[in-house]
Formats: C-alpha cells, structure tokens, sequence
C-alpha cells in the first residue's frame, strides 16, 4: 500500500488564525483593516523566517510553509511563485467539528493558491 507523500517534510505551521487574533494581538472579531494588516504582517515574518533558512542550509526541497489564506495569501502566491512547498487549511478555526472555511466555495480557494497540500483538522 503506497502512503502518500514518502520524502522528508518539514512544514513551519503559521495557519493558527483565532491564536494570532486574540492570543497574539488582542483583538476581537470582526478585524478592521488595519488589526488584519498587523495580523498579516506578523506572518510574514515568520515566512522571512523561513527564507532565510534556506539561504543557511535547510533543504530547499523537504522545506515549506503553512499558513492561512485570509491573512497569508500574498505569502501563499509568492511562495507557490518561488517554487516553495505550501499548504493551507480548509477547515475553519477554533472549531469543534469540522467545517469548511469558505463553505461550498473551498474548491473554488483551493484552485486560486494551488497548494502542495490541504490541511483538514479536526477537533477531538
């Protein structure tokens, strides 16, 4: 039986949305445009992060990324133009049952960033 993906993987995880919001910064839904921009801005420091890693040894190859369409969609599109490993979630956050993010539109999100991976994780 074939498992899959059978190559070394190290993904830096940076999808968490409800702990960068209200964990990290404090703030409430719904964000203002300006409380996104920070939240978007502190990730991409963590996909600075990872950048320079790859400039320091860490396999170009077995490395990615993921992190979260509503506030790392430009690091989505300019990873995938960089040839970079991605993924993003399809689940909502901070949920106790699964459920789509975008609803009956997840393909739709999917198709537009083109990810290596999908996460799907459920709350036990």
């Amino acid at each position: 039986m074939a498992i899959g993906y059978d190559k070394p993987l190290y993904i830096l995880p940076f999808d968490h949305r409800a702990s960068f919001e209200k964990g990290l910064f404090g703030f409430t839904a719904p964000l203002t445009p300006e409380q996104t921009a920070v939240v978007a801005a502190s990730k991409k420091v963590v996909y600075d992060g990872l950048k320079l890693a790859l400039t320091q040894g860490v396999p170009r190859e077995a490395a990615g990324i993921l992190v979260d369409e509503q506030f790392g969609a430009e690091i989505l599109r300019d990873a995938r133009a960089q040839g970079y490993i991605t993924a993003c979630p399809a689940e909502k956050s901070g949920q106790n049952e699964f459920d789509f993010e975008y609803g009956d539109k997840f393909r739709e999100h999917i198709a537009e960033f083109k990810p290596t991976f999908i996460k799907a994780l459920r709350q036990l």
